[in-house]
């Protein structure tokens, strides 16, 4: 395999959600976005109270909504980045099946340790992309990326634990009131997690799946 087509079509529909987002507004939020649960009153239309609940699905559909250019552009560089490489590595289909995995992990744990943090309803693909870096930080935790325009280059191993000790940090501290740094570690957590269980590293799976 040498095109990753799962990166491509990823992409195109976090391109394609983020335009609808441009026409639609907020009312895409009230049944795709991620929110905590309970009832959330947003507003009235034509006499009519707008209310925003949890329901399953979100885990999945927040990850493809984000909050502005600057945000889904950071995503999909993280996409492009990572994202070829481990489906090089893993194949498509179980690409597909960790990129999802990891937007899953990073609601459920955003949800579990991030309530009250101010973040409120969750968008964003940051939580997958946190766990595209783990993945590669895991299999390839040599290779190094050169940070541009910065005249330096960081081992992936060293990125994944900077950029995880960073959202630890801020989200212990409560800091950046607005973003859930709690999503990204769950987005890294869940992916190493499911590599180290492909990889036979785990007791519930003794034979190795990924060669790396």
């Amino acid at each position: 395999m040498n095109q990753p087509l799962v990166v491509v079509w990823l992409a195109i529909a976090n391109g394609v959600m983020y335009t609808a987002q441009l026409f639609l507004g907020d009312r895409m939020l009230v049944h795709l976005a991620l929110w905590p649960p309970g009832e959330h009153l947003l507003g009235s239309i034509a006499g009519r109270e707008v209310v925003a609940a949890f329901q399953p699905l979100q885990l999945l559909s927040y990850g493809f909504l984000h909050a502005d250019f600057v945000h889904v552009a950071l995503n999909l560089l993280g996409l492009v980045l990572f994202g070829p490489l481990l489906e090089r590595c893993m194949g498509s289909g179980p690409f597909l099946f960790y990129y999802l995995f990891c937007l899953v992990s990073a609601g459920a744990c955003q949800l579990l340790l991030g309530i009250g943090d101010g973040a409120g309803a969750i968008i964003g693909a940051s939580g997958a992309i946190y766990g595209l870096l783990a993945a590669a930080a895991s299999l390839y935790p040599e290779r190094r990326l050169r940070l541009l325009p910065l005249p330096v280059s960081l081992q992936l191993r060293t990125l994944a634990l900077l950029l995880g000790g960073l959202s630890l940090l801020h989200g212990v501290l409560g800091s950046q009131a607005g973003v859930a740094h709690f999503a990204h570690l769950g987005g890294m957590a869940g992916g190493w997690l499911l590599v180290q269980y492909w990889r036979g590293r785990l007791p519930l799976r003794p034979r190795r799946w990924l060669v790396p």
